[in-house]
């Protein structure tokens, strides 16, 4: 059944009350909704009708509203905690995924495997790592130390930064692999990937005044996949037999430095 037949009522979607983006599904009866919504609330019955849910799509409805475009405006769907920004449904997905204002679960557990449930707001990520992760908070967007090294098994390792006092967030991220023999470093700002285009930074390995193996690399979105960025090298990368250069009795002396491009 199709529900273009009541076209004043047909775009908005009985859950969100927002505007539909697809996909969109259908109940047994036909009344459509966004499927987001559903897989959020976790409801098992249209909420107009009480019948059934499917997985049946809508196509003639999704067509509709993405053939409108920019003349068909959605609020994301985190409006209500807080975001402004009204999105043709082309868009809408891809900035819900990135928003600022979705739910972050804990970037230890999603990077490097920790046994970490927390869950919760952007405001509220860096005092998590404070109160339950506490050494991963040492660095400062300007940090020089010695680094001990095990070359004989793989290594991950997350840090946060907190971008002068707060006003952006950084993750710091570390990889050795034995199978590949190689080491990598990136930096991701907690945030969307159009805001992680404006900073970069420079990362220094040296072992005395003269000898330096320097990267300038742009910052990434934690969004982005880290993987793949290691994996297409558009990061710092390193292979072990020129780190062992220059370890000190097993210590890697580097420094970096995150900046802000700035405006001409």
């Amino acid at each position: 059944m199709s529900t273009l037949l009541n076209p004043e009522c047909a775009m908005t979607c009985p859950i969100c009350l927002e505007t539909m983006h697809p996909p969109i599904v259908q109940c047994q009866i036909g009344h459509s909704m966004c499927k987001s919504c559903v897989t959020t609330t976790n409801i098992k019955t249209c909420p107009s009708c009480r019948s059934p849910l499917t997985n049946t799509r809508n196509y003639q409805l999704e067509q509709v509203i993405e053939g409108l475009g920019d003349l068909l405006k959605i609020k994301c769907i985190y409006n209500k905690k807080g975001c402004k920004y009204v999105l043709s449904a082309e868009e809408k997905g891809r900035h819900e995924d990135e928003c600022r204002f979705r739910v972050f679960p804990c970037e230890g557990k999603k990077y490097a495997k920790w046994n970490c449930q927390w869950t919760g707001d952007y405001g509220d990520i860096y005092k998590h790592f404070k109160d339950y992760h506490n050494n991963q908070t040492w660095m400062q967007y300007r940090t020089e130390a010695n680094m001990r090294m095990n070359l004989n098994n793989d290594f991950l390792d997350i840090q946060i930064i907190s971008f002068f006092n707060g006003q952006q967030y950084f993750y710091y991220k570390h990889k050795l692999d034995v199978a590949k023999g190689k080491a990598y470093w990136a930096f991701q700002l907690v945030g969307t990937q159009s805001q992680a285009k404006h900073y970069y930074y420079e990362f220094e390995i040296h072992n005395d005044p003269v000898r330096k193996f320097k990267v300038t690399e742009m910052c990434y979105s934690d969004v982005e996949d880290v993987d793949k960025i290691f994996e297409e090298e558009k990061c710092v990368v390193i292979s072990f037999k020129i780190l062992k250069s220059y370890l000190i009795d097993d210590e890697l002396p580097f420094k970096f430095r995150i900046m802000s491009i700035k405006k001409k």
